[in-house]
């Protein structure tokens, strides 16, 4: 700092003139010259300017003028500064470092210096001034002072470091954003800022990624289609771009992002690059995709639910349909079901069924319903005519009509008679291997593909159906037929049993009035032969009562009379009556006894006749040995008897062939046994006729044994 003596001579100097300038140089030019005009308009020119503090320093840095604009923001006036040294202006800390003596040492080395730097007004408050010093020497070089030009940069230094706050915030706030990546692109994409979200997002530090190309994100198949610099591009021109896709990190994993990328322009448009945003949306992603996925399963589980309802409905429908159709036995019952039932079951309006004649050749309706009056011509089709039940009929395919125009275009023949209905079906029947007939639907409204699924299936079932009417009225008819052929046998058969019993008879009274000599006498030879005409007589009598009793049967006209039976009365009577007839082959007939308690509920004469032609037949056909009538107890229901013998015995195959009507076993033109083979077929008839049942087992060689099962009397209620 200057002495106080330097400061007394300063303020000496400057007091030689009131504006701090020596004039003595302009005085001593000849008033009016060039050079006194050009020091005055410099004077009036500095002290003009008030947005400047113009003033002049000694070489020491003592201030020896002062101008308006130095007054104004300093707040001094030329009375109370002129004479002070500068460094007046300087903050306290400035002044401790020696700067403004600095300042003067370097104007005076270099000719001049500025600075920007906090300075001190009047009343002690700072503004921000730019400084300008320059060193001012004369002509002989010799410095004499300075010139100091300060301007007052506070506002803008303000607006500066308001400016500059606002982005250190910014680039703190860009900065620690940990969940997004902030970072810059110049104009051509090469990253020029990179903020912590960055980092932990991609994987690259700023050092590693600074100066690349913002397409190192993407994966190859964007990069091969030049989609970074198309998104650069779309930005560019509409001032921002954002989608959501994959990109890819620094180890190669991909994320899904949600990016956004905004032009950044320059005061005067020009583009000044590019600021880019980048969230990692992959959880969101997942989370969506669960919930689509839980809303497309939920979905295909109300599809498959409702799918599964159809199905249900369509097989309740398609069952009770069904159930009508097993029941149904004819024909016309058939095409009930199909009119009752099917029509409403698709929501049909009308239909018809026909049928094929034997010849194939035509079809005719045998029922319909909803058409109102049908016309002739169409009750009795050809199977070549252009209809569409003819063509299902000939083609063995349905037809399958959804709208009334394809119909009429396809069948124009039918045209006004179905001009009421939208659609049309037409299911081919078949029965016996071949297209038996038809059925036509037709709908007033759109049908489904539910509907023709259950029409279809419904056909199948109608053709079965069909088939079992057909089969049901063939047989029906065959029946019939058979039933007149009994008929018409039985009564031949009673009719000739009839005329042949009353010769018989008179054959055997004849013979005996001989034998008893009433028309003279006879000879022993003459009687032998009397014995064998009343023998054939006999037995051709049996023969002719076993057809007549079969076709009684047969007829159903068979009665019974049933009470309780004693089994073993039954069976001793039975052994006596066939003894004769086993003596007479050198056979045995061993009747087991049989409990007394032992009772059938049946008719005696019909159980006497089924065990005669058992044991009767048991003899016939052993050739030695015995014959063994036995009863048990079946069960509490049963009374069991059997007829063992020690005969030729029976084939397997021919075990239930023996109860067949004119069946014998071991019947050929040279071995024939007695009879007419209709006793066991009219012992079972009869078992069974009574509840009960007659069952054969047999070792070809070794013998037979049947079983006679009849139903015990039911037991007395109690009293």
């Amino acid at each position: 700092m200057p002495d106080e003596s330097e400061q007394s001579s300063t303020a000496r100097l400057a007091r030689t003139n009131s504006r701090g300038f020596d004039l003595g140089g302009a005085e001593k030019q000849a008033p009016g010259g060039i050079a006194h005009e050009t020091g005055e308009l410099h004077r009036l020119l500095v002290e003009s300017v008030d947005e400047y503090a113009i003033f002049a320093l000694d070489t020491d840095g003592f201030i020896l003028s002062w101008n308006a604009g130095a007054q104004r923001f300093k707040g001094y006036t030329a009375d109370e500064i002129i004479g002070k040294h500068f460094s007046i202006f300087y903050p306290a800390e400035k002044i401790e470092e020696g700067w403004p003596e600095y300042e003067l040492r370097e104007a005076a080395r270099l000719g001049r210096f500025e600075d920007e730097g906090w300075r001190i007004r009047k009343d002690g408050s700072r503004f921000w001034a730019n400084v300008v010093i320059t060193a001012l020497h004369d002509s002989d070089g010799r410095l004499v002072g300075y010139g100091k030009v300060t301007r007052d940069l506070t506002e803008r230094r303000l607006a500066e470091e308001a400016l500059r706050e606002s982005e250190e915030r910014f680039r703190l706030i860009v900065e620690g954003v940990k969940d997004y990546a902030i970072f810059m692109l110049d104009p051509t994409g090469h990253i020029t800022t990179w903020n912590e979200g960055a980092r932990r997002l991609k994987g690259y530090s700023a050092d590693e990624i600074v100066g690349q190309h913002f397409s190192v994100f993407y994966p190859p198949e964007a990069r091969a289609l030049n989609h970074p610099q198309h998104e650069l591009e779309i930005a560019k021109a509409k001032g921002a771009y954002e989608e959501e896709g994959w990109r890819v990190r620094k180890d190669g994993t991909r994320f899904w992002a949600n990016v956004l990328i905004t032009a950044l322009r320059r005061p005067d448009e020009t583009l000044a690059g590019f600021a880019k945003v980048t969230r990692d949306l992959t959880e969101r992603r997942a989370a969506q995709e669960r919930a689509l996925d839980a809303a497309r399963r939920v979905a295909a589980e109300e599809a498959a639910r409702e799918v599964a309802e159809a199905n249900r409905s369509r097989t309740d429908q398609l069952q009770r349909l069904t159930a009508a159709l097993s029941a149904a036995r004819t024909i016309r019952e058939v095409g009930q079901v199909v009119f009752e039932q099917a029509l409403p079951a698709v929501d049909a309006a009308a239909g018809a069924m026909g049928m094929v004649d034997d010849k194939g050749e035509w079809i005719t309706v045998r029922s319909d319903r909803g058409y109102g009056e049908v016309p002739a011509w169409a009750r009795t089709i050809r199977v070549s005519d252009g209809l569409p039940m003819a063509e299902a009929v000939r083609t063995g395919q349905p037809v399958i009509l959804r709208t009334r125009a394809d119909r009429d275009r396809l069948f124009p023949n039918v045209r006004d008679l179905l001009k009421d209905y939208a659609g049309t079906t037409v299911w081919p029947l078949t029965a016996r291997g071949k297209i038996a007939g038809a059925i036509s639907i037709h709908f007033k409204e759109d049908f489904d593909d539910d509907a023709v699924e259950l029409m279809k299936a419904f056909a199948q079932q109608a053709s079965q159906a069909l088939e079992r009417a057909m089969l049901y009225q063939a047989e029906s008819q065959a029946r019939e037929r058979a039933d007149e052929a009994n008929r018409a046998k039985s009564e031949f058969l009673a009719a000739m049993s009839h005329e042949l019993r009353t010769p018989l008879n008179a054959i055997a009274g004849y013979a005996d009035l001989i034998a008893m000599g009433v028309r003279g006498p006879v000879t022993e030879e003459q009687r032998d032969d009397l014995e064998r005409i009343k023998r054939s007589q006999q037995h051709l009598l049996g023969i002719i009562n076993d057809i007549l009793n079969y076709s009684r049967i047969e007829a159903g006209q068979a009665t019974y009379e049933f009470s309780a039976v004693p089994i073993s009365e039954a069976m001793a009577a039975v052994g006596h009556m066939i003894e004769p007839q086993a003596a007479s082959k050198g056979l045995s007939v061993d009747v087991r006894e049989c409990p007394a308690d032992v009772v059938a509920w049946a008719d005696r004469s019909k159980v006497d006749q089924i065990l005669i032609n058992l044991v009767s037949n048991a003899v016939k056909f052993t050739k030695s040995g015995c014959v063994t009538l036995s009863c048990v107890w079946q069960d509490a229901n049963h009374v069991t008897l059997t007829v063992t013998d020690t005969g030729v015995g029976i084939p397997d195959e021919q075990l239930e062939k023996i109860f067949e009507p004119f069946v014998q076993v071991g019947r050929s033109l040279t071995q024939q046994h007695e009879g007419t083979g209709l006793g066991l077929a009219i012992s079972r008839d009869l078992a069974r006729g009574m509840g009960g049942e007659i069952s054969v087992v047999s070792e070809v060689g070794e013998g037979s044994t049947f079983t006679l099962s009849l139903p015990r009397p039911a037991p007395a209620p109690y009293a």
